[in-house]
C-alpha cells in the first residue's frame, strides 16, 4: 500500500469516527429533549384527576326546567321583577391541569323584565361541580355547597317555605328555598348605594 493509499485509508477513518461521535451526540441530545417534554407534561398534568360532579344538594336549589319563572315585587319600591329560565345546559369538561379538575359545568339563559344584563335583559348564569357553586348576578343571586345559613322555614306573602338557605355578601342577602329557587334578595348595586332593593317572591312556576 503506498503513501496515497495509506493517506485515504485515514480519512476514511476520521470520517466513520465523526460519524459515530455525531450519532452518539444527536442520539443524547434526543434522549435528553425526551426527558424534559415527559418531565414537562408530568408537571402540567396533575397525578389527581378526580371527577366532579354536580351534588344532590346543589341540584334541589339550583336546577330547573327551561320555562320556569319567578315574579318578586320590592316590599318598599314596588318595583316587579319577572325572572324566567329560557335554557339550561350542563356539560363535562374533561380538562385536567393544576388549576383545574374534570367537572359538570351548568349553564342557564335567563331574561329579566327590570334589570338590564349582559345584552339587554338578557343574563346568563354560570355553576360548577368541583366547588358547586352557581352565580347568576343580581337577579338570581348566588349559591354554593359549602356556604348559607340554614333557615328552617320563612313566611312570605302568605306561603311558608321550608329548607331556606340564607347567603350574605357585602351589599346582598339571597335567600334559596329547597326544591323553588331564589324566594327573597335584597341588594344594592355595586358603586351605587342609594337604592336598596328588597324583592320577595309573589309568584312562581316550575315547568315540568
Amino acid at each position: 500500500m503506498n503513501v496515497k493509499d495509506k493517506l485515504l485509508e485515514k480519512q476514511i477513518m476520521k470520517q466513520k469516527d465523526r460519524f459515530k461521535i455525531n450519532r452518539i451526540e444527536n442520539f443524547m441530545k434526543t434522549l435528553i429533549l425526551f426527558s424534559v417534554f415527559t418531565f414537562i407534561i408530568s408537571c402540567e398534568k396533575p397525578s389527581d384527576c378526580t371527577e366532579h360532579y354536580f351534588s344532590d344538594k346543589y341540584k334541589t336549589y339550583i336546577y330547573s326546567n327551561s320555562g320556569s319563572y319567578w315574579v318578586f315585587e320590592d316590599t318598599i319600591l314596588g318595583i316587579r321583577d319577572s325572572v324566567s329560565l329560557i335554557s339550561q345546559s350542563i356539560l363535562f369538561d374533561d380538562n385536567c391541569t393544576p388549576s383545574h379538575r374534570p367537572e359538570e359545568k351548568l349553564q342557564q339563559q335567563l331574561t329579566s323584565s327590570y334589570f338590564k344584563g349582559e345584552n339587554n335583559y338578557n343574563w346568563t348564569a354560570y355553576g360548577n361541580a368541583e366547588l358547586n357553586e352557581y352565580d347568576a348576578g343580581y337577579i338570581l343571586g348566588w349559591y354554593s355547597d359549602n356556604g348559607g345559613n340554614a333557615i328552617d322555614s320563612m313566611l312570605i306573602n302568605g306561603i311558608w317555605f321550608k329548607d331556606i338557605l340564607e347567603f350574605t355578601t357585602t351589599n346582598s342577602k339571597y335567600y334559596r328555598a329547597k326544591g323553588i329557587g331564589l324566594i327573597k334578595k335584597e341588594f344594592s348595586m355595586i358603586g351605587s348605594n342609594d337604592t336598596t332593593y328588597n324583592f320577595d317572591l309573589i309568584k312562581y312556576h316550575l315547568n315540568e
